[in-house]
């Protein structure tokens, strides 16, 4: 008898992922957050995505900044939809922003001190883990959104 063997695919996300609580819109907040940060965060055309639970697509604003010397980049996205969210957990989160390919080039605790003393920033932190089952799934759909949009 043949013996069945399995392959099991895990997908390894090149992002850190940042939770922000912050009431403001998000061409302000991200205003804010370029002088906090001293970046120049541009917006890329919308993400169109099918959030949890819902059976149409919705747009979430993107901004992007990156260092290309250091291979280093930076994703504000919206968690807000018109029709609903991007992640229903942690509850109230307003933006998420993903570094990519942070490793040997960021000081996470400093980031973190930055955007948590930006104006009207109530809370920030990194939820790697936290985003649930569809993280995986958001991971890669994002990844085909990056490789057909360009980047001025």
């Amino acid at each position: 008898m043949v013996k069945k063997h399995y392959l099991k695919l895990e997908y390894e996300s090149p992002f850190r992922v940042m939770g922000v609580f912050c009431p403001q819109k998000d061409y302000r907040f991200c205003w804010n957050l370029n002088q906090s940060l001293e970046t120049d965060l541009k917006r890329l055309p919308d993400f169109s995505y099918t959030p949890h639970n819902l059976e149409q697509k919705d747009l979430f604003s993107v901004y992007h900044y990156a260092k290309p010397q250091l291979r280093l980049a930076y994703y504000l996205i919206s968690n807000k939809g018109q029709n609903g969210r991007l992640f229903a957990e942690p509850k109230n989160l307003d933006f998420i922003l993903l570094l990519k390919n942070p490793r040997g080039h960021l000081d996470p605790d400093a980031l973190i001190r930055k955007i948590r003393n930006t104006s009207m920033v109530q809370a920030a932190f990194f939820l790697d883990d936290k985003l649930g089952k569809r993280a995986n799934t958001f991971f890669y759909d994002f990844e085909m959104y990056l490789s057909e949009t360009p980047k001025s």
